[in-house]
Formats: structure tokens, C-alpha cells, sequence
């Protein structure tokens, strides 16, 4: 420092006492206490000890972490914080420092730029104290662990109570005959179809929500999920201008027309299209629920509304309390109406999580935004059906037993599959709200880290398919010409399920980086290279080839998601 401002520093500490107490000024020519000669008299080495200290405590924190759980969550169990040291102001403002602003003017310097500290920060050294940490949102405030799981399983389990929606009009449509049932397995492509649609708004909201909430603007997620909401109302739009390529759908796959599975399909899938709108906006609406890390919401919406479901299927196909009977359309306008009550009771309560969802007009740059990110996965779902389908030509021609038993381990392989996006979703969140809060090291951490544990958890899922697919398959089937190929393919495909939940990790976070193209171009690439895989294994192993080649593929596609993570 100048020999100026050394002296005005000593004279602003020699000013106060230690107890508060005011100090007389220094006679021109008196000597300094010993104690404020010793630290003010040699900025040089206070520098060096500032950093030896500072290093330390980075040290002493990652050493810590073994004994504090971990994560961000450390200091808040009792670790010590590195002592300040270095003080630019007056006497006072060291005794009594002020809060740190809104997290994003707190990790700017006077002149509006990025300090290099925080530029260039380990994970112990971007966390190191408690006020830093009260600025970060309530999820990476938790250790990885917590935060992990508390996005994760209430994603499984509602993953897993949607696909109840599709088991309970089963066993309903199932009572009406079997023309009604084999109608409405035949819709199933163009409703599939109608949900990746309405995945592009939930999937850009998701990634929209969770970086304005890492940014602390609980203003920009609502405004994220009004904007996707709009883009829904878009969708349904589309999906009514639809209506008339019904007819032509079912003549693509073949059905008579004449017959009355035709029939019956026809008025299934018209009332499903009237659902689409409420579809997408239930889950732009779990969306902004992602992206605050608050689920348990979600979790209890869609328990009420697959209750209700079950209840609300005979009355409307059976005309029960004056209902008039529907037939298989009452099944498809039962689903409509809880989608519509899910959407109701979620926007009621995303408001009162403080998020203000205040109607406003359309903003094309958030919804191309959202778009943006959100189609190309859509598109690479479109694509994997599409492989699929001709996937399944090749297995006919092997025999028809054998599509039955792709069916059957696709149901069963249904469970691993929830795991792994309830993975993805936490990845997609963690890594969001980190990049939104500014720590891009800290994001990739966290995804790392989602990957690492999403390998584990599906390695004992992989263990019990390896060894008890054939009880499994025959808790649905006896069919000794399906049962040998579904087991093979469960015991195949299995086989590599911690590759799986690493592809939905890293895929998740991307998704929350916003950085989606590479899943759309990997996930074609590498899915559609199962097919001249199969047709050459096939010559050799017959149906097992085609499985061999879907494991070889879910295992470059792990390594090509984390490749592009990387990278992005």
C-alpha cells in the first residue's frame, strides 16, 4: 500500500477500542500499540497469511467433508468458518460486516465484473460461509445426497402412478370386449405421439424454472411456467387440427376398414385428442415444481387424481348416477377430466409456494426458448418409436412369439426405466439451479455425482432381473413360446442397467443446462444403429442378437452422454 493510505488504515484501527470504546487521536509523533504495529504495519505479510489461511481452510474443508455429510450442507452441522481476515473498510464494518445482497450482486465486484475468486473456486472455497450458503436456494443448501433424493424418488413414484392411468383403463376397457381392448392398444402410438408433443413445453419449463430459481427470481419461474402454458394452449390447437387424420392413423396400421376395432378406436382416439391441452399444462405445471425442487405436491395430486380415475371409468363407459354411457370413450374423457382437475389443484398450490403465476401475454422469446430446449427431446422420442416399430418388423419375421415377448419386457423393464428419469430429473434440476446460481463447477459435480449413484442403485435392479426373470415372466404369461424369449431379454437387456441410469443422468443434465441438441443427435445415432447391429447378430443368435445389439447400444449411449456433458 502507499504510505498514505497505510497510515489513514492504522489511524481508521487505532480509532476504536477493542471494546467499542472511542480512542483519542495519535499525537503527531507518538508511537503506535505494539498489537496494531504488528498486523497494520506489514501488509505484505498479513497478505500471505490472509492466504495461508484462506488455503487452509479450503484444505481443512475438504478434508471435512468425510465428517460433515458432505455437500454444501457441512458448515451448517457444526464446521468451523475460515476467520476474516482482510478488511477494506473502517473499523466498524469489520466488527459489524452486512448480508450479503441478492446472490447475484453478491458475487460482483464495485466495477460490475466477476471477481477471480469466484471466477476460479474450488467447491470448499465457493461455499465457505454461512452467509454465502443463506443466499443459495433451499435444495443445494442440502448435502448432494439429500438433494439428490429429494428430487428423485417423489419423480419415481409419480412416474410410476401415470403409468397407472394406462393399467386402469386396461382393465376397464377390457370388460367392454376385446375389439374395444385391441382398439385402444392400437391408439396407443398417436397418444404416445400426443405426450412427446407436450413434453416440449415440460421439458423447456423444467430447465427455464430451475436456473431462474438458482438466480433466486422466484418472479422468473412463474413467469417460465405462464409462458409454458401458452405454448400448451398451442399444442392443443395442434393436436384438435389432427381430428381428421384419424381415420388414416388406423388404415396405416392395417386395421379393416369396416371393423369394429376401427370403430371403436376411432371414437377412443377423438376423445383423447380433447385432452391434450390439459395433458401438456399438468405437466408444465409439475414442471415448475421441478425446478423449485418441491414435488410432494405433485406426488399427492396425481395419487388423487388415479383414485379418482379408477372411480370415474365405469361411470362415464357405463352411464352410472345419469351419466350417459360412453362406451370406450368414457375412459378417454375420465383420463381428460383428471388431467383437467390436476391442473386446477397444481396451479392453486405452485401459488402458494410463493410462485406468482400472473397471466400475461404471450413472450415468443421464452416460448422459443422453451422450445428450443425442450424438442429435441421430444424429437429423439419420436425417433426411438420410429426404431422401434421397424425393430419390431424384424422380429416378426423371426416369429410372432417373439414381438409378444419384446412387449412383455418392455412392462416389466418399465420399472428400471422410472428409476433412471427419476435420475434424470434430479440431475436436470441440481445442475440447473447450480448454473443458474452461477457455480458451473459445482453443476458438474452434481451431475457426476447423480450418475455415480444412479450406476449403483440400478446395479442391484439388474442383479435380481439376472436371476429371477423367469419367475417374473411368469407371473404374466405361460406361454412357453414367449416365456424363453422374455427371459433372455430381461436377463440381456438387465444386464446393463447402470449404463442406462448414467445415459438418463447425463441426459437430465444437459436438459437442465439447456444444452439438448446432443441427445437428440447421440440418442438417433446410436439408437438406430440397433438395427443393422440386430440383422447381423440375428443370422448368428437368432432373437437374442436383437436384444445383444440394444444392450451394446444403451452402453454407448452412457459414454456418449457423459462425452457430451463434458463437452457442453
Amino acid at each position: 500500500f502507499p504510505q498514505a493510505s497505510q497510515h489513514r488504515s492504522m489511524e481508521r484501527c487505532a480509532a476504536t477500542s477493542g471494546d467499542g470504546a472511542a480512542v483519542p487521536p495519535r499525537a503527531r509523533g507518538a508511537k503506535m500499540p505494539p498489537r496494531v504495529v504488528k498486523v497494520c504495519a506489514r501488509p505484505r505479510a498479513l497478505a500471505c497469511l490472509a492466504s495461508l489461511a484462506c488455503a487452509g481452510a479450503a484444505v481443512g474443508r475438504g478434508l471435512g467433508l468425510a465428517f460433515s455429510g458432505g455437500g454444501p450442507s457441512g458448515l451448517a452441522r457444526g464446521t468451523v468458518q475460515p476467520p476474516r481476515i482482510l478488511c477494506s473498510g473502517s473499523h466498524d464494518e469489520c466488527a459489524n460486516p452486512k448480508p450479503l445482497e441478492h446472490r447475484g450482486q453478491a458475487r460482483r465486484s464495485r466495477d460490475g465484473s466477476t471477481p477471480r475468486l469466484l471466477r476460479r473456486r474450488s467447491s470448499a472455497a465457493s461455499l465457505a460461509t454461512d452467509q454465502t450458503r443463506g443466499s443459495l436456494p433451499p435444495l443445494l443448501q442440502l448435502s448432494r445426497s439429500a438433494a439428490l433424493w429429494k428430487i428423485a424418488l417423489p419423480t419415481i413414484a409419480i412416474g410410476l402412478l401415470r403409468s397407472a392411468y394406462g393399467i386402469i383403463d386396461s382393465i376397464w376397457v377390457g370388460r367392454l370386449g376385446a375389439a374395444q381392448l385391441a382398439a385402444m392398444g392400437a391408439s396407443s402410438f398417436a397418444f404416445w405421439v400426443l405426450l412427446l408433443l407436450g413434453e416440449v413445453a415440460s421439458i423447456g419449463v423444467h430447465s427455464v424454472a430451475a436456473a431462474r430459481e438458482g438466480n433466486g427470481s422466484r418472479d422468473g419461474v412463474g413467469e417460465a411456467v405462464i409462458q409454458g402454458l401458452w405454448f400448451s394452449l398451442i399444442c392443443g390447437l395442434l393436436s384438435l387440427c389432427l381430428t381428421p387424420l384419424i381415420s388414416m392413423y388406423f388404415q396405416l396400421l392395417g386395421v379393416a376398414s369396416n371393423s369394429e376395432v376401427l370403430a371403436a378406436g376411432s371414437e377412443y382416439l377423438r376423445g383423447l385428442v380433447w385432452g391434450a391441452l390439459p395433458f401438456t399444462a399438468s405437466g408444465v405445471l409439475a414442471s415448475g415444481f421441478k425446478g423449485i425442487a418441491e414435488l410432494r405436491p405433485v406426488l399427492v395430486v396425481n395419487a388423487v387424481c388415479v383414485a379418482l380415475n379408477f372411480v370415474l371409468d365405469p361411470v362415464f363407459m357405463w352411464g352410472w348416477f345419469g351419466v350417459p354411457a360412453m362406451g370406450v370413450a368414457g375412459a378417454a374423457h375420465a383420463t381428460n377430466l383428471c388431467a383437467l382437475v390436476s391442473c386446477v389443484i397444481s396451479f392453486r398450490m405452485l401459488q402458494k409456494e410463493d410462485v406468482p403465476l400472473k397471466w400475461r401475454p404471450p413472450d415468443w422469446k421464452i416460448v422459443a426458448q422453451i422450445m428450443r430446449i425442450g424438442l429435441p427431446i421430444s424429437l429423439g422420442g419420436l425417433l426411438f418409436t420410429v426404431i422401434y416399430m421397424v425393430l419390431g418388423r424384424l422380429l416378426g419375421s423371426l416369429g410372432g412369439a417373439n414381438l409378444a415377448a419384446l412387449g412383455l419386457g418392455h412392462r416389466v423393464e418399465a420399472l428400471a426405466y422410472t428409476v433412471s428419469e427419476g435420475f434424470g430429473a434430479a440431475a436436470a434440476t441440481t445442475v440447473g439451479q447450480w448454473l443458474g446460481a452461477g457455480y458451473a463447477k459445482e453443476a458438474r459435480e452434481a451431475a457426476t455425482y447423480t450418475a455415480r449413484a444412479a450406476a449403483l442403485v440400478m446395479l442391484p435392479l439388474a442383479v435380481a432381473f439376472l436371476a429371477f426373470a423367469r419367475p417374473i415372466i411368469a407371473l404374466i404369461t405361460t406361454d412357453p413360446a414367449t416365456v424363453g424369449p422374455a427371459v433372455s431379454y430381461l436377463r440381456i437387456v438387465g444386464a446393463t442397467f447402470s449404463f442406462m441410469g448414467i445415459e438418463h443422468a447425463f441426459d437430465g443434465a444437459l436438459t437442465g443446462a439447456g444444452d439438448t441438441t446432443p441427445c437428440l443427435v447421440w440418442g438417433f445415432v446410436l439408437n438406430a444403429i440397433r438395427i443393422p447391429i440386430a440383422l447381423w447378430l440375428c443370422q448368428s443368435y437368432g432373437v437374442e442378437g436383437v436384444w445383444i445389439a440394444i444392450s451394446f447400444s444403451t452402453v454407448l449411449k452412457a459414454f456418449a452422454m457423459c462425452w457430451a456433458f463434458r463437452r457442453s
